[in-house]
C-alpha cells in the first residue's frame, strides 16, 4: 500500500470527471528525436481510472463506466490505498506467445453479466498499463510536462498482479521501432517531454507510429454467406467518415470477409439483424458497395487489420479483430492514407532514404548525387561527374507499402558505401521488375546494349549462352544506372570476372520448410559455424531477405569449384546426419518438410546468390542484412518467431551502427581444409559435441 508522505504545499483542487483521453496523431518518427520520448502502442482499450479511497470507477474513451467489466483491476486501489489519483492507460489482453491481442480483448469488452465476467477474468485475464497520470492528491497535473507526469507516475511504483507502468524512452525511438517489428506488436507512441495533457484533442505532440495498417471502421452494411457460411454472416461492409458540416458523409472502403469464428459470427448477425435499414449508409463518393448488399444503421464499429489501400481507397487482404465499443461511430475516420498512386508534385519524394541522406549533407558532407533538372518523365542528375536520367521515380514498385522507384534508387545510392565493394569486379545477373514486384520479372544476365559507355563489362562464358557481357558495377553511377533499370535485386558471381573459376567464399543458403521457420534457420546456422570454428575458420552470416539466411566461409585463396562444391555438400550431408530431424541436405521438395534445406549447390560457377544490402521482391522492400552472431544466438532461443531482416531506413541506420558487418568477406584469407576420405577427397568434420565439447574429425 502507498501511503502519502508530505502535504501538497499547492491549493486542494477538485478531482476532474469525466475526462477523455488526449489522442496521438498517425505519423512518422520525427526526424530529430531530441525532446521526445517512445512508448510502446498497446493494442487494446483505452482506460481512465478515478480514485478516492474505497471508490474506482473505469471509464472508456467514450466516457462510459466498464469498471464492471474487469473486477482484477479493483486490487490497483489497495495499492493506491489513501491516496487519490486519475490515471490514463490501456487495458489489454495477452496472448498465449505475450502478445498484446485485441482480438482476445474484444470477447471481454462487451460482457455484462457477472458470471460470464467471473469466467472470462479466469480465461482472458486483463492488464492494466497505465502511462500518465492526471491528477494526484489533490493537484490537476494535466498541465505538467510529459516529463514531469512520468517523474510523477513512477513515484507511485505501480506493479502489481493486473496492472503495471510500462517503460518510456528518451530516444531511441528507431530502436524501439524496430523491436516492436520483430516481436510483431503495433508499434509506437512518440510524445513530446515538454507537452501538456490535453483531454480530448488529438495533436502532434503525439504520435502513433504503427508497423502494420490497422484502424477502427463503420460498419454499414453486410453480404450474405456461401458455401459453408450459407445463410449466415459471410462479410461485413466498412467505410469511415469524410468531409465536414452538412458535406460529412461516410465513405464505403471494402468488405472484410476473414477473422471471424463461430461465436463471433453468431453476435455479429444478432447485432446487424437489430440494426437493419432499406438504403444505404455509404455517400456517394469513391466506389459503391456490391449488389447484393444488406444495410444497417451505421452504429457498430470494428477494429480492422488490413495491407493496403487500393489506388480507390478500398482496402486490401483485411481482417476482422473485433467489436469496439470506445469509439463513436461518427468519429471515425481515415487515420493513414497509404494508396498506390503517383504522389502529387507538393508531396516529399523518397522521404525514409533521403532523410538519411539529408542528414548526411548536414554533416557536411557531399551528396551522392546532384540533380541537374526535374521533368514529368524523368530527372537528369549528375553523380562523380556522370550524367544520367532517372525515370519513373513515382513509379509504386511494392504495393503493400507505396515504396518507389524513386526510393528504391535513393536507398542504393545512400548503401553505397557499403555495397560496393561486394559488387566491384563481380559479374552481375540483374533481377529486373519493371512493374513492380506484383508484376513479371525477369532475369538479365547479358549487360543492356543501351548502358552508357561508361559502364563496364565482362565477358564470361554461359552455360547455354555462349559468351555473355555481363554488367560489372564497381561504382556508384553504374550503381545507380543499374537501379534505374527496375533491378530489385542483384545477384552476383561469387567469384571475380578476372578469374571466374575461383570462388572467393562457400555458402550455404539456408531454407527452411514450413513449419520450420527462421527460428530453425538460425540454429541450423549456429550448427556452420561451430563446425567450421573446430576447423580454425570464420563464418559469416546474413539473411536472403526472405524466410531464410545464408552463412559465408570467406576464402579469398587460391581454390576452384570443383573443390568448394564437393566441401559443401559434404558438410551439408554431415550436419543431415547429425541432426535428421531438422536438416536435409537433398533438395527433394517432399523431404523439406519441417526441415531446414542447405542448399549447398549454390556453389557453382554458373549460379549467383542474392547480394548482402540487395532489396527484394517481396511483399514489403526487405533487404538481405548482414547479421552478427549474437543476433542470430538470441533469435535461435525466442519461442517465436523474428524478423531479421531490415528495410531501407533501418538497415541503414544499422549500417551506421555497426559498419559493414559483411566485410570479411572482401578480406579475409582462408584455406580450404585439406582432409582425406570421403568421395572427392573431402572429409569432414562432425557437428556433434564429442568429449569437452570439441567436434570429432572423422577420414576417410
Amino acid at each position: 500500500m502507498i501511503h502519502r508522505m508530505d502535504p501538497p504545499l499547492h491549493p486542494r483542487e477538485a478531482m476532474p470527471e469525466h475526462l477523455p483521453p488526449m489522442l496521438a496523431s498517425p505519423g512518422r518518427l520525427p526526424e530529430s528525436e531530441d525532446g521526445w520520448a517512445f512508448e510502446v502502442k498497446w493494442d487494446g482499450v483505452r482506460a481512465i481510472t478515478y480514485w478516492r479511497p474505497g471508490r474506482m470507477r473505469i471509464e472508456s474513451r467514450n466516457l462510459n463506466d466498464i469498471s464492471s467489466r474487469y473486477p482484477e483491476l479493483r486490487a490497483l486501489g489497495r495499492q493506491l490505498g489513501a491516496r487519490e489519483a486519475v490515471l490514463d492507460g490501456e487495458v489489454v489482453a495477452f496472448d498465449e506467445h505475450g502478445r498484446p491481442s485485441f482480438e482476445r480483448l474484444a470477447r471481454r469488452m462487451h460482457v455484462s453479466s457477472d458470471a460470464a465476467v467471473r469466467r472470462l477474468e479466469r480465461e482472458i485475464p486483463v492488464t492494466y498499463a497505465i502511462f500518465d497520470v492526471l491528477y494526484l492528491d489533490g493537484r490537476i497535473t494535466m498541465g505538467l510536462s510529459y516529463r514531469e507526469r512520468r517523474q510523477l507516475l513512477e513515484q507511485l511504483d505501480l506493479n502489481g498482479a493486473s496492472w503495471q507502468t510500462p517503460a518510456y524512452h528518451e530516444g531511441d525511438g528507431r530502436e524501439l521501432l524496430m523491436v516492436t517489428a520483430e516481436h510483431n506488436l503495433e508499434g509506437i507512441l512518440a510524445k513530446r517531454l515538454d507537452a501538456p495533457y490535453r483531454p480530448g484533442e488529438r495533436r502532434e505532440e503525439w504520435l502513433k507510429i504503427k508497423n502494420t495498417n490497422r484502424q477502427e471502421f463503420v460498419i454499414g452494411g453486410w453480404l450474405q454467406g456461401k458455401g459453408r457460411r450459407a445463410g449466415t454472416l459471410g462479410a461485413l461492409l466498412v467505410g469511415y467518415y469524410e468531409g465536414e458540416g452538412e458535406g460529412r458523409s461516410l465513405r464505403y472502403a471494402g468488405r472484410v470477409g476473414t477473422g471471424f469464428n463461430e461465436a463471433e459470427l453468431e453476435r455479429l448477425t444478432a447485432a446487424l439483424a437489430a440494426r437493419g435499414r432499406r438504403m444505404s449508409p455509404f455517400g456517394p463518393h469513391g466506389v459503391q458497395p456490391p449488389r447484393g448488399a444488406r444495410f444497417v444503421k451505421p452504429e457498430l464499429v470494428a477494429e480492422i487489420e488490413f495491407s493496403r489501400w487500393t489506388r480507390d481507397r478500398v482496402l486490401r487482404h483485411s481482417s476482422y479483430q473485433g467489436l469496439r465499443s470506445d469509439k463513436p461511430a461518427a468519429e471515425v475516420e481515415m487515420e493513414t492514407l497509404t494508396l498506390t498512386r503517383k504522389p502529387s508534385p507538393s508531396e516529399p519524394r523518397s522521404k525514409a532514404p533521403r532523410q538519411v541522406l539529408a542528414e548526411t549533407d548536414q554533416a557536411g558532407q557531399q551528396h551522392p548525387y546532384r540533380i541537374l533538372h526535374e521533368t514529368k518523365r524523368y530527372d537528369e542528375i549528375e553523380v562523380d561527374g556522370r550524367k544520367l536520367r532517372l525515370s519513373n521515380r513515382d513509379k509504386v514498385l511494392y504495393l503493400d507499402t507505396g515504396f518507389t522507384k524513386g526510393q528504391m534508387v535513393d536507398y542504393y545510392a545512400a548503401v553505397a558505401p557499403v555495397l560496393l565493394g561486394h559488387l566491384a569486379g563481380r559479374p552481375l545477373t540483374l533481377k529486373r521488375y519493371p512493374d513492380g514486384v506484383e508484376g513479371k520479372y525477369f532475369y538479365e544476365k547479358r549487360c543492356p546494349s543501351h548502358r552508357p559507355e561508361w559502364v563496364h563489362t565482362a565477358a564470361v562464358q554461359s552455360e547455354r549462352e555462349g559468351v555473355l557481357d555481363y554488367c560489372v558495377v564497381d561504382d556508384l553511377p553504374t550503381l545507380i544506372w543499374v537501379a534505374n533499370l527496375a533491378s530489385i535485386e542483384l545477384h552476383p558471381s561469387l567469384s571475380r570476372a578476372q578469374d571466374v573459376g575461383t570462388p572467393t567464399a562457400i555458402v550455404f543458403d539456408l531454407d527452411p520448410g514450413a513449419p520450420a521457420g527462421r527460428k530453425q534457420c538460425c540454429q541450423v546456422a549456429l550448427w556452420l559455424r561451430d563446425l567450421f570454428a573446430e576447423l580454425g575458420m570464420q563464418m559469416i552470416v546474413k539473411t536472403s531477405g526472405a524466410k531464410g539466411l545464408q552463412t559465408y566461409v570467406p576464402l579469398n585463396t587460391p581454390v576452384s569449384y570443383e573443390q568448394t562444391k564437393p566441401f559443401a555438400r559434404a558438410v551439408a550431408e554431415l550436419l543431415e546426419k547429425d541432426h535428421p530431424k531438422l536438416v536435409t541436405s537433398r533438395m527433394t521438395k517432399q523431404l523439406r518438410s519441417g526441415k531446414v534445406f542447405i542448399d549447398w549447390s549454390q556453389n557453382d560457377q554458373h549460379k549467383t546468390t542474392i547480394c548482402v544490402y540487395s532489396l527484394r521482391a517481396r511483399e514489403r522492400p526487405t533487404i538481405s542484412t548482414p547479421l552478427a552472431w549474437e543476433e542470430v544466438q538470441r533469435a535461435s532461443r525466442r519461442r517465436r518467431e523474428v524478423q531479421l531482416s531490415a528495410e531501407p531506413q533501418a538497415l541503414l541506420e544499422r549500417v551506421e551502427r555497426h559498419g559493414d558487418l559483411f566485410a570479411p568477406l572482401l578480406g579475409l584469407a582462408q584455406t580450404l581444409p585439406e582432409l582425406g576420405g570421403h568421395d572427392a577427397g573431402i572429409g569432414y568434420v562432425s557437428s556433434k559435441p564429442g568429449p569437452r565439447g570439441r567436434t570429432r574429425e572423422q577420414c576417410g
